[in-house]
């Protein structure tokens, strides 16, 4: 007899090259196609439900791929040529949206912790699909593509103290908060410093030892070791593994195997990644749209707005 998870994977392995091979001839992005594999798989609709346990381990390593990839797409000159522009405007829309949306909550009635917290949540960017969309149409090197990325990883750096600020917002700050975020800014620059020296004195000779022996499988093991072992490195410091992937990324950019890494890691990323958004399409209870469609259509629609009305007006100021 099959053992469970073998069929689960099975269905939906089926389900999900049908759905995929039809968006794609209808010229539909694949990550809506996932998400309508993950509704009609999961739990909130009729038929057969596959156990989200499976899939959501492997789901996070294909963020963590995904981040990999980025980081070897921006290399540290890369990044200090945009230091200004990125800092600049990834601050100020950070601050902006969450002040705007946060004081519209806060009107709402929402208590002032709670406010900031919505706020602050809807300040962020999803790097996973803006990343998806970007490489779907090719355009995840063009300069819009880049600063994008660079604006919204910046987000995901942003989330670092924010993570650590919530769970203890409306205490006092005598009961930790400030050694909070200290901390985790400390980490944060700790696992810089040592992913920084590993790739500079570790990963480059290990690279060129490794690309001497002219063997595809020890290439692709070496990469693997390398973007699982920076995404533990940061979680051991209580930090997002998707922040380690990244940093190892970028500190392996500016050697010459950068593409030859991003070739070996695309087929592990775009799989891995589709399982996290059949994940997200789990999650959503179709049931539940007809009564609150109107109230989330307008909510999207607000939220959209200001967001690109408050970033096209920054962008313009920045020039």
């Amino acid at each position: 007899m099959f053992d469970s998870w073998f069929l689960d994977m099975l269905l939906l392995l089926g389900c999900t090259v049908g759905v995929v091979f039809l968006f794609q001839r209808l010229h539909i992005p694949s990550s809506l196609a996932y998400l309508l594999v993950g509704v009609l798989l999961g739990p909130h609709t009729a038929g057969p439900v596959i156990d989200q346990q499976h899939i959501k381990s492997a789901a996070e390593f294909g963020i963590v791929f995904l981040l990999f990839t980025i980081g070897l797409s921006f290399s540290l000159s890369q990044l200090h040529a945009l230091r200004h522009l990125v800092l600049g405007l990834g601050t100020a829309q950070v601050a902006l949206t969450t002040a705007v949306i946060g004081i519209a909550a806060w009107l709402a009635g929402s208590p002032p912790a709670a406010a900031f917290v919505v706020g602050a949540v809807f300040a962020q960017s999803s790097t996973t699909v803006i990343s998806q969309q970007l490489s779907e149409q090719g355009e995840e090197h063009s300069r819009h593509g880049r600063l994008g990325i660079a604006l919204s990883v910046f987000q995901d750096v942003t989330t670092v103290p924010l993570v650590v600020a919530i769970p203890v917002l409306g205490q006092a700050l005598e009961l930790g908060l400030v050694e909070s975020l200290t901390g985790a800014l400390g980490r944060a620059v700790l696992a810089f410093a040592l992913l920084f020296g590993a790739g500079r004195w570790l990963l480059r000779p290990l690279f060129h030892a490794v690309a001497a022996r002219h063997s595809a499988e020890l290439f692709t093991l070496t990469v693997l070791l390398t973007c699982l072992g920076a995404a533990s490195l940061t979680h051991l410091l209580g930090l997002s593994m998707p922040f380690g992937a990244f940093l190892a990324g970028m500190m392996l950019s500016e050697t010459e195997f950068r593409h030859q890494m991003e070739a070996t890691i695309r087929p592990f990323r775009d799989v891995l990644l589709g399982l996290f958004f059949v994940g997200i399409g789990m999650l959503l209870d179709p049931s539940a749209i007809p009564s609150i469609w109107h109230w989330a259509a307008v909510g999207a629609l607000a939220l959209l707005g200001v967001k690109v009305l408050l970033v096209g007006v920054l962008g313009r100021w920045a020039g």
